[in-house]
This record gives C-alpha cells, structure tokens and sequence, in this order.
C-alpha cells in the first residue's frame, strides 16, 4: 500500500481531518490521484460511509485543485456523483489534463451504453445553476472536442440512447453550442473514414445538424 494512503488510513481513523489538506499539498499528483481513487473505492465498498468519505474527498479538494492525472481517471457517471460536491467547490469541472481533457470528456467518452451520464448532467444544470458545469461542457480539448464530441466520436453505443437519456443530451448539444458554435466542426475530422454504426450516425447528424445521409457520406470518404 502506498504511503500516502497510509497516511490518509492513519489520518482519518485519528479524526485529524484538519491535517489533510497540508498533507494533499505535499503529495504528487500521482499520490493525490490515489488518495481520491481511495476515497471513492472505500466509499463503494463500505456505503455506510459513502457520505463521510465524500465530505472528506470535498473537504480535501475545497482548497485543491484537481490533479491532471485523476481527470483521465474519473470515467463514470458514478464516480462523477461522488465528486459532483467538491468540483462544486473548487470550480473543477474546469479543470483539464495534459491533453486538454475535463472531467465531462472523460465520463462522456467512457459513457457505459447502460449507465449514461447525460440526465445526470442536465440535471446539475438545472438545479445546481453551475456556471463552471455549463463552460466546462463547451470547453474543446488539445483535438478540439468538446465532451459531447467525444461520446459521439469515441464511446460505446450499441443502441440509440433511452429518450429521457436522449433527451438530456440534445439539451446539452443545446447549451454547448450556444456557446461554441463552431467548435462542432472539429468532429467533422474524426468522422472522415471512421467506422461508425447507424446509432453513431444519428447521434452525429444531430450534433452537426446535418442529415443522416450526409453523415453517412462523409464516413465513407477517405
């Protein structure tokens, strides 16, 4: 076992929360990416504390800002529940990794076909009035792609999504590209010779409000 999940073990048995952001300073962002992994893993495995660990994985990064490689390790939408609290806090749903990515690439390309993040996040902006969740599901990574352009570029999609999942993502197609209009043109790249299924096909016509036959055309174009 790592020290610094030592530490932390040793930490929170011993109630001394207050010494956990001094500790996280001292880290690397490879240690810190295990201290929140730990965090949420201990969480699942025991739900009687999931909301202890939570306020403490909120209470750590409060005064923290992400370290870039856990941004490409919180892939769920489940993860992303967990940690919903404290990038709140520290504005984190801003926060970007090496190749440019945020959280919402990072669930969003990693979407499970039966557990989608989409709802979820349209939620958030519904109730929450997140200002950082909104700029954070127009923000374009080192390619160019925003969150939404990654699921529909990347992730796993065997079938049309459930409608109120669909729903939800027209929506946040919505929100984005009221804010970035153009940056939906970068997915036209991915596309050129991509070998995409009829669901990819729809869920791209959307998004480039371009017909299904035009994307059709253009995946076949090498």
């Amino acid at each position: 076992m790592d020290l610094s999940i030592q530490l932390l073990n040793a930490r929170i048995a011993k109630h001394q929360l207050d010494e956990l952001d001094n500790d996280f300073k001292q880290l690397t962002p490879a240690q810190q990416t295990l201290q929140l992994n730990h965090l949420y893993e201990s969480a699942l495995r025991m739900s009687i504390k999931y909301d202890f660990m939570q306020n403490v994985a909120t209470r750590i990064l409060t005064t923290n800002t992400l370290p870039a490689p856990f941004i490409n390790q919180l892939t769920t939408t489940d993860a992303l529940t967990f940690f919903t609290p404290a990038l709140k806090e520290n504005n984190g749903f801003l926060a970007q990794d090496s190749r440019g990515n945020n959280v919402l690439h990072s669930v969003f390309k990693h979407a499970h076909a039966h557990q989608l993040p989409f709802n979820y996040v349209r939620s958030l902006m519904l109730f929450e009035s997140n200002d950082g969740l909104a700029k954070a599901l127009a923000q374009t990574n080192a390619n160019g792609l925003t969150p939404v352009a990654c699921y529909i570029a990347y992730a796993d999609k065997p079938s049309t999504p459930v409608k109120h999942e669909f729903s939800a993502l027209l929506a946040l197609m919505e929100i984005e590209q009221k804010q970035t209009p153009t940056a939906k043109q970068q997915l036209v790249n991915v596309l050129k010779g991509a070998n995409i299924n009829e669901t990819g096909i729809l869920l791209s016509a959307a998004y480039l409000q371009r017909s299904t036959a035009h994307i059709a055309h253009l995946v076949r174009a090498i």
